[in-house]
């Protein structure tokens, strides 16, 4: 080696030794990075999967806020007819609350010698003060009617969800039976539209008469399918109102009604509940109706349709309920009847 020979000394030799990344460039034993921490190698693996479940929340956020737009549309007090009497119609102001603690409004209109009483679930618009028409309507069928209003709509507190409305109409049924005094046998649910699915639940859960199903669907997935039929919501759909399945599981007297010209829920997706319902149950397609003029078109035939399932249903839940007493005042005697 040339720096050897001339100096002569081992000592004063070269020695190459292997570098790694660091010692190439130059950098001491001080300068050099420490390894990275073990939290942050988990933290940097970490963010993509935040990063994707925090736009899933989004996405859900979004999802469930276009959803309750299009199930929930309330107009609250004081917009909407708040002096029925000014239209004939004589109505009570009532409030009761459900069992998760909301306070509801409801228009009690008794008239004199009733043969029952309907208790009213409105559709998904507006409130109470818009059906006022039907109520003047139903008291030719000689009923008194309880129509209130769900939760986040007309004077009623809180707002609008799948099961809170559910929860609703089992209030009102609760304050029907309770401080009104309304029995079960003489009570008749009636849902038009979105509040045909509130109804069937409430039927599910309350003993009534009978049931009257207006221009209501299937479920909502379905509902999604038909009007967005080029985008896949219903794959999406979080409320549910699985009227399609509760419909297979009541057997009290059931009456479908559903306009052939229905823009809004088609004829066919009534027809489908209709049919996927256990008996007894009657169905009542009403030729040129749309979604919201069923009355019109109807008219006297609409009428004597609801006045004769009134009656037979109301007859025969009294009837049911005599039986029911004999038998249970012969077991407790110990006599067969």
């Amino acid at each position: 080696m040339e720096e050897a020979r001339s100096s002569g000394s081992v000592a004063s030799m070269s020695v190459v030794v292997p570098v790694g990344p660091a010692d190439a460039v130059g950098l001491t034993a001080a300068e050099k990075p420490a390894p990275p921490r073990r939290g942050s190698l988990l933290w940097r693996a970490a963010v993509p999967s935040l990063a994707v479940a925090g736009g899933i929340g989004a996405l859900d956020f979004l999802r469930s806020r276009f959803q309750h737009s299009q199930t929930f549309l309330p107009e609250r007090y004081p917009n909407g007819l708040w002096q029925p009497e000014s239209y004939g119609v004589v109505a009570k102001d009532v409030f009761f609350r459900t069992v998760d603690d909301v306070e509801l409004h409801a228009w009690w209109i008794p008239i004199r010698r009733s043969k029952g009483t309907i208790l009213y679930c409105h559709g998904n618009a507006g409130n109470i003060t818009n059906r006022i028409g039907i109520y003047r309507f139903l008291r030719k069928a000689r009923v008194n009617v309880l129509a209130f209003d769900y939760r986040g709509y007309g004077r009623s507190a809180g707002t609008p969800s799948e099961q809170g409305v559910f929860l609703d109409a089992r209030a009102a049924w609760d304050y029907l039976t309770g401080e009104i005094g309304e029995t079960p046998e003489r009570i008749l649910l009636f849902g038009h539209s979105l509040g045909g699915a509130i109804a069937i639940d409430c039927a599910v859960h309350r003993q009534v008469a009978g049931l009257i199903a207006q221009s209501t669907f299937t479920d909502s997935r379905e509902m999604a399918r038909v009007r967005f039929p080029r985008v896949p919501l219903h794959l999406l759909a979080r409320n549910q109102f699985r009227s399609f399945e509760k419909v297979a599981q009541l057997e009290l007297p059931k009456l479908f009604i559903h306009g052939t010209a229905d823009e809004t829920i088609p004829f066919q997706v009534g027809q489908r509940l209709y049919e996927n319902a256990a008996a007894p149950k009657q169905w009542y397609p009403v030729p040129h109706a749309g979604h919201n003029d069923v009355v019109r078109h109807g008219g006297v035939r609409y009428l004597w349709r609801l006045v004769r399932f009134a009656g037979s249903s109301l007859k025969a839940a009294k009837k049911t309920r005599v039986n029911a007493r004999s038998v249970a005042a012969a077991d407790a005697s110990g006599v067969m009847p």
